[in-house]
């Protein structure tokens, strides 16, 4: 039988990969070492991919993991077996897991999926483009006149998750589960090498809207009024303001 060519090889070596034992033509073309037959040794690196994959799964979803303990490693191969590995960074291996949770609906955590997605949205953040942030110092030289019309987008390394569920505790402490129901917003971003989240007050997270539709500071000052009345607004709308700049979540837009 003449030896396959590599291509034929890689194409063999997938199929065992997904269906869980060796191709037969694999193993008609493999030596058996002093030790182990042709078979064994192909198992050798089909079970390290496996591993390699769980792993990285498990490093972008570890409190998913920390709460299904020992049953992640299955569900895992569940979902690897539907949705094989097909681009050459891990960093995408998991985008449908949260997904495949919701398919796969458990009724002790009716909250995993959120809380994958929180894991996911953090990863997504982590890895978003840098960009330089503006401070407070950089809008001091803006005359009082023209603060309304100071217009901002947030930085790329942020995003907000919304659930039925406060995933955050579930986050914070996997032990402490079950969850009662609560909606909540969360607000996801990176300072640095770091990523943060924080449950966002429905103000805030309707403050967040106007400006990410391009809305100018004086209108966001204005939604700030409708909701606490004018005498606190000012004070509330630079409390926000202050708070995002703080945390490096805004770029400011030229006039």
């Amino acid at each position: 039988m003449p030896s396959p060519d590599l291509r034929e090889v890689q194409r063999r070596f997938w199929d065992s990969l997904h269906a869980g034992d060796p191709d037969p033509g694999l193993v008609a073309a493999v030596l058996p070492s002093m030790t182990l037959a042709p078979a064994d040794r192909i198992r050798i690196y089909t079970d390290m991919y496996f591993t390699r994959l769980l792993e990285a799964l498990g490093c972008d979803f570890p409190r998913t993991a920390a709460i299904m303990a020992g049953e992640f490693d299955p569900f895992c191969r569940r979902y690897l077996a539907r949705y094989p590995s097909v681009r050459p960074s891990l960093r995408h291996l998991g985008t449908r897991l949260p997904d495949f949770i919701a398919d796969e609906a458990d009724v002790r955590w009716p909250w995993l999926p959120d809380l994958a997605r929180l894991e996911r949205a953090r990863g997504d953040v982590f890895d978003a483009t840098d960009v330089v942030p503006v401070h407070l110092p950089d809008l001091a030289a803006v005359p009082p006149e023209k603060w309304g019309e100071l217009r901002f987008r947030v930085i790329p390394a942020f995003g907000i998750v919304r659930s039925a569920w406060p995933v955050h505790k579930a986050w914070a402490a996997p032990a402490a589960a079950p969850l009662a129901p609560e909606a909540t917003a969360l607000r996801v971003w990176r300072q640095d090498f770091r990523v943060f989240h924080a449950p966002l007050a429905r103000l805030e997270e309707d403050a967040l809207a106007a400006l990410c539709a391009g809305e100018p500071y004086a209108a966001i000052c204005e939604l700030v009024a409708q909701n606490v009345g004018p005498e606190e607004a000012p004070a509330r709308a630079g409390g926000l303001l202050a708070r995002w700049l703080d945390d490096e979540l805004l770029v400011a837009l030229p006039a």
